[in-house]
């Protein structure tokens, strides 16, 4: 084999792998509303400090919804068995913030990044594509009509949001969440 067969055998590899995370994350990939191509795979490595970072190029720091990925070995496998989601979010002051490294990516310690929950980003969904008052109305006809959803981003929520959701305590700082989470009770 030659080193061009060799070189079409490696990028029809990843090629494969790429498509295999996706195809994993699809429905992930679908609630957030972006492209399969702001979902990639990234290998974590030790910077110069000994920080564990993962090497963004400049493209995707400007992903308008953020750029996505999940880690992985070596063999283009996925590195964690609970197959965490990153997200990068957009940052046009990137070159400011992070070091250029050799293949002229940028260190990203991955302690900066925040882990995607796919729970969370499919409520965020249902929330975003229905009307709320119609919802509340369909679901529950006692309940007072609320101000009309805020759509935020995953990446916008707060702990206080996470326990208002997860545990049904009104402690969120959005008026809109407490009251939704409070029409199901």
């Amino acid at each position: 084999m030659d080193n061009q067969q060799a070189a079409f055998d490696l990028k029809a590899w990843k090629k494969q792998k790429l498509e295999a995370i996706r195809s994993y994350h699809s429905q992930l990939i679908k609630d957030l509303g972006i492209s399969p191509s702001d979902f990639n795979m990234k290998k974590a490595f030790r910077d110069k400090k000994g920080v564990e970072v993962v090497g963004i190029f400049d493209t995707e720091f400007l992903r308008e919804k953020g750029f996505y990925f999940e880690l992985i070995t070596s063999d283009l496998d996925p590195a964690d068995p609970e197959r965490k989601v990153y997200r990068v979010p957009m940052n046009p002051s990137y070159k400011d913030e992070y070091e250029v490294n050799a293949k002229l990516s940028y260190n990203v310690p991955l302690e900066e990044l925040r882990v995607v929950n796919p729970s969370t980003v499919a409520i965020g969904k249902l929330a975003s594509i229905t009307n709320l008052e119609k919802f509340k109305e369909e679901s529950s006809p006692s309940v007072k009509k609320v101000v009309p959803l805020e759509d935020l981003p995953y990446s916008e929520m707060t702990i206080r949001d996470y326990i208002t959701i997860h545990t049904g305590r009104l402690v969120s700082l959005k008026p809109w969440l407490n009251e939704l989470v409070k029409s199901f009770k």
